[in-house]
């Protein structure tokens, strides 16, 4: 991980090997891309990742040159990565996989229970191959106990930790925070492999990295054996919270009161001077009345005309911000949070930015989505020094696959 050159990724030169698929896979493998590590991404052409037929309401169906169906969720969340083709169900197609990681630094799966033991390329195989690699594997319920053997998905594992019953569904939320804590381990396993250490094995389950940010939903039954639950949109301690209706289709606004000189600024503001607080006391009564004479005001204006007036009074209020809100929020706008990506396949698609902004070596998109198996020649020449004989007799025992028109990929 040489990053002593200002221009040179904070990555650069580390190689990994991704089986990650859907979310969480390929979140962990796009943060590594996007910081400089050349992340290629093993797919098989007989069956390849789910993810590319999840089709949008909106959207039809779209294919590759080659048939090969794909998606704008698919191309954003396997930005800047190479994919090769591999079929793993044959022996050459091991072999050739296997002879790959000797020349990787990372290797990414989050397969089915038991199915990298099936083609011998568990973490024990691949280390004989390669002592340093260091491999990371996200599942559901981590890869030993009871559970291992168990599938999961993202909505399972938020009913496992409760967070349905918290916040209701939420189908992807730990498939993200599961990727982004799987980058992270994966940077510190690099790190000790650097200082001589050998190869690492990170067993990230879902439900662990989930529960790690859910302390706050745990800790009043942990401390005081209080269940949690879905609770009004109340702070605690605060003389008035609310949640008020603007003008508009589902337009909202947040306001905390926090003490007296906030109630008093509300009261000046909607000119309600009978209801400034005698002696500090807030009663339920004047407190309804308040909140009553502030959602008939936010009721004449939208929630971002709210927002701006009742800010510069000096209150603590936002706006309940919507996909679009935030797509158009002038913040994230001013700060690059959203990047355009020019697809041949699936045309200028704008999607979130990398967030990581490192003041030398900034994360950010290198390229657009690959196709499948763009770039299997080039990877095998590159890390195995393969030549087109080579690849050629690969391709026909069927252990690796690509494209039979190429050109189309170095033109677009």
């Amino acid at each position: 991980m040489d990053s002593s050159s200002g221009d040179a990724p904070l990555l650069s030169g580390v190689r990994v090997l991704s089986f990650g698929s859907v979310v969480a896979g390929n979140t962990c493998a796009v943060i590594l891309a996007e910081l400089g590590a050349d992340v290629v991404k093993v797919e098989s052409w007989e069956h390849p990742e789910s993810l590319r037929a999840y089709d949008s309401a909106h959207q039809s169906a779209l294919y590759e040159p080659s048939g090969v169906r794909t998606t704008a969720l698919f191309a954003g969340l396997t930005r800047s990565m190479r994919s090769v083709s591999i079929e793993m169900e044959i022996t050459a197609g091991r072999e050739t996989f296997r002879t790959l990681v000797e020349h990787a630094d990372v290797v990414i799966e989050n397969l089915g229970p038991g199915k990298m033991d099936s083609w011998r390329c568990g973490f024990a195989e691949l280390t004989a191959h390669n002592p340093r690699v260091v491999m990371i594997s996200i599942s559901g319920y981590g890869r030993t106990g009871p559970l291992a053997a168990y599938k999961a998905y993202a909505s399972n594992i938020n009913n496992y930790l409760g967070l349905t019953a918290a916040w209701a569904l939420d189908g992807t939320h730990f498939d993200f925070v599961a990727g982004v804590h799987g980058a992270s381990a994966v940077l510190g396993a690099l790190a000790e492999v650097e200082r001589g250490a050998r190869g690492v094995f990170i067993d990230m389950a879902q439900t662990e990295a989930g529960a790690a940010v859910m302390a706050p939903l745990y800790l009043d039954f942990l401390a005081n054996g209080r269940e949690g639950g879905a609770a009004p949109n109340e702070v605690p301690g605060a003389l008035l919270s609310a949640v008020c209706r603007c003008q508009g289709a589902d337009e909202w606004v947040a306001l905390e009161l926090e003490d007296g000189r906030d109630w008093a600024i509300l009261c000046a503001f909607l000119e309600r001077d009978d209801l400034v607080l005698q002696g500090g006391t807030v009663t339920p009564a004047r407190r309804d009345a308040l909140n009553e004479a502030l959602e008939n005001w936010t009721r004449t204006v939208t929630a971002l005309q709210a927002t701006l007036k009742l800010q510069h009074a000096g209150l603590a209020v936002g706006a309940v911000q919507n996909d679009e809100d935030l797509w158009r929020d002038g913040q994230l706008r001013s700060r690059g949070c959203f990047v355009e990506v020019e697809h041949p396949d699936i045309g200028l698609v704008e999607y979130p930015a990398g967030p990581n902004r490192l003041s030398r070596t900034p994360g950010q998109v290198r390229a657009r989505s690959a196709r499948l198996g763009e770039h299997t020649g080039a990877v095998l020449a590159e890390w195995l020094g393969c030549d087109e004989a080579a690849v050629r007799a690969l391709r026909q025992v069927g252990a690796v696959w690509q494209p039979d028109d190429t050109s189309a990929y170095r033109q677009a």
